[in-house]
């Protein structure tokens, strides 16, 4: 027998076998209850998961070249520690088989697949079993296949009044996602598109997907092209690359396009937890392996600042982990607002959403500073992080601070920096804190210290700044409770102290600051001149939000200023009285005492000789008058005023800084003295 004619033959036989056996499939489902083919249905897939499926509806097979089958009333049942009875239900599904293309091209082809009303919950229990982990032989059953080219050509998908809920009892995290309608079409050479619009989290959402073709999708050669654009709420992303293991869903080489109105919204989409930041827009390149996701490479803006570096999240424990190491060329300082609570920008910035505005403008009209947005304890111990920053440039008009490294971690709801040292100044101010979430009350430590700072930059622009030099040592140490940084100030306890040791200051500041009216003149006269200042300190006690003024002293060359009062945390208001006194005698002057009073956002400095108080028009005026008739009677104006025993003044706050972490640089600056505890003199 030729070739030939052996061609032929294999050709007829398998022709008639294929329609041999599409005839004998036809007169078997022709004559076959198929109300009865449900009970075969449901006992092959209870044999493979060890779960009930019913099918409660009717089951239709429409044989032809298209045939098309459909099942309604559709229920998977859940596992059995589930309070949800049904790990899926289908309201209709409805899928064409394209037959030809089956039987003589072996390709599976449905032309479409329709499902309407689907609900599939995904949960898994405190002990961290999950629904889909199945009790039977899961393994003689792959919802994916393993194979690119194994799978089907869906040339058109609809979706209609889908729910899907992930319930992480393990961690307390629910997602839900509810699909009003989603469509997605595609063939052989044409590329797949999808299109879909819902809610995630109650917000809104809309989702469109185009890829490459099946044929793409297919083959195991070539990279699958992809572009998705996500809307949610004001969070718009864009991902455009390629994907080498598509069915999978990584070997990803995609770059990712964020923004958003602010960096906390972005917790219910990606269960990360980020402050609350004026409007940003960054992109980069995202990339996973195994269960580790990485944006690297990123950069863009936040704010008023720029942002680069890369972010790593393992999902693999049982909370996420980040990792993130962050670069500012040029920090705008108040983008740092929403780290302590507060809102980052100002109402007239143009970067703030609507909402961020309305908060600023409430902020703004409100005589309180201190923050008072209720901290979300559930998101501080939804992942553990580890983040490091660095701000080259600080943007800052009202305050001298230069610039930031910050070292920030989360564990279990404990948040800690380690420090966040800001360049202030000159100098340097470390900032150790830690915020206990884990617990209600959530408890807060804060320990600032500050080194070498210069007063002179604190004068701004001054004509005083000139002739004003001098460094600033302290330290604050507090500790409270609370759920909102104005409820930890309420109830803060401990000690604080600012000092100084040496340098020089405007003599004119000084006599003003007095109210010394012929030195003054005199000073005006000759020009000013930069007088030494001996040594300052101001220390402050208490508990419950109310410090007591323990010492107020600033030594200078010509008079000793000093003071007594208190600063109310809980109610952002200060009450000193200070008064100067001069060494020397002055002919001429209104010295009085000085009251400082009002809140931290309006303090009001007036005079108050007698003590009575500046709170009404009335007293100032009384307090006006009683000092110009008491002037030409002040004895202080003899010069009674002595210097100050400095070693001792500042050795007073020792204990508060028995490491000498402050105190240590406060007498380097003062010059060759023994530094307490030390052995050598301290070098200048």
């Amino acid at each position: 027998m030729t070739k030939r004619k052996r061609r032929i033959l294999i050709w007829l036989f398998s022709v008639f076998g294929i329609i041999g056996i599409a005839t004998a499939t036809a007169i078997f489902f022709l004559t076959l209850d198929q109300n009865k083919a449900k009970k075969y249905i449901s006992a092959g897939v209870s044999k493979a998961t060890g779960r009930q499926l019913s099918i409660n509806g009717d089951l239709k097979l429409d044989l032809g070249w298209i045939s098309r089958l459909s099942a309604s009333q559709i229920q998977f049942e859940n596992a059995q520690w589930s309070n949800h009875p049904h790990m899926v239900e289908v309201g209709l599904f409805d899928v064409q088989i394209d037959l030809w293309q089956l039987l003589s091209k072996f390709r599976v082809v449905l032309p479409t697949v329709t499902i309407f009303q689907p609900k599939v919950i995904l949960e898994k229990n405190a002990e961290g079993s999950a629904n889909w982990d199945f009790g039977a032989a899961t393994a003689a059953t792959e919802p994916i296949p393993e194979q690119r080219t194994e799978f089907p050509v869906i040339e058109k998908l609809i979706i209609k009044d889908g729910t899907f809920l992930f319930d992480d009892q393990e961690t307390n995290n629910q997602v839900e996602l509810k699909l009003t309608q989603a469509e997605a079409a595609g063939f052989l050479e044409e590329p797949v598109k999808l299109k879909a619009e819902g809610t995630y989290q109650k917000l809104p959402l809309t989702l469109s997907l185009d890829g490459g073709s099946y044929q793409n999708l297919q083959s195991t050669q070539e990279p699958y092209p992809l572009q998705i654009n996500l809307g949610m709420g004001k969070v718009n992303a864009k991902i455009d690359g390629n994907l080498t293991d598509p069915l999978a869903m990584k070997g990803e080489d995609v770059t990712l396009d964020i923004q958003g109105d602010d960096m906390a919204n972005l917790f219910p989409l990606i269960r990360l937890v980020f402050p609350s930041t004026p409007p940003y827009r960054l992109k980069g390149h995202l990339k996973h392996e195994g269960e580790v996701w990485s944006f690297s490479n990123f950069s863009g803006r936040v704010g008023g600042s720029d942002l680069s570096g890369t972010i790593r999240v393992d999902t693999e424990p049982k909370r996420p982990v980040m990792k993130a190491d962050l670069v500012s060329n040029l920090l705008d300082f108040k983008d740092l607002a929403g780290f302590i609570g507060g809102t980052p920008g100002t109402a007239s910035d143009e970067t703030a959403s609507e909402e961020q505005k309305k908060r600023a403008a409430v902020e703004n009209e409100n005589d309180r500073i201190f923050p008072d947005q209720r901290y979300d304890l559930e998101r501080l111990r939804a992942m553990d992080a580890d983040v490091r920053l660095r701000a080259k440039q600080i943007l800052a008009p009202n305050l001298p601070i230069d610039d930031l490294h910050a070292k920030l971690t989360l564990n279990d709801g404990v948040l800690k920096f380690e420090p966040a040292a800001f360049g202030v100044a000159n100098g340097r101010m470390e900032i150790y804190s830690t915020f206990d979430g884990s617990k209600r009350p959530s408890k807060v430590k804060i320990d600032s210290r500050l080194k070498q700072l210069n007063l002179k930059r604190f004068l701004a622009d001054s004509s005083f700044a000139q002739k004003t030099i001098g460094p600033i040592g302290g330290r604050i140490n507090i500790s409270g409770t609370g759920e909102s940084f104005r409820e930890l100030m309420a109830t803060a306890s401990g000690n604080t102290f600012f000092v100084m040791s040496g340098g020089e200051i405007s003599e004119l500041l000084v006599r003003l600051a007095g109210l010394d009216i012929a030195r003054t003149l005199g000073v005006l006269v000759r020009g000013d001149k930069p007088i030494p200042i001996r040594c300052a300190l101001l220390d402050l006690q208490g508990e419950n939000g109310q410090m007591g003024v323990q010492t107020l002293v600033f030594d200078t060359a010509n008079s000793v200023i000093s003071g007594e009062g208190k600063i109310d945390l809980r109610d952002e208001k200060v009450n000193m009285v200070v008064i100067p006194d001069p060494k020397n005698f002055s002919p001429l002057s209104l010295r009085s005492y000085i009251r400082v009073t009002g809140g931290f956002k309006n303090v009001s400095v007036f005079p108050d000789p007698i003590k009575t108080g500046t709170d009404s028009l009335f007293k100032k005026i009384f307090n006006v008058l009683t000092m110009l008739v008491l002037s030409p009677l002040q004895p202080r104006d003899l010069g009674q005023g002595k210097d100050v025993d400095c070693d001792a003044l500042i050795a007073s706050v020792q204990q508060q800084d028995p490491k000498r972490v402050v105190l240590k640089d406060v007498y380097k600056a003062s010059g060759p003295k023994t530094v307490p505890g030390d052995r050598e003199p301290a070098q200048k």
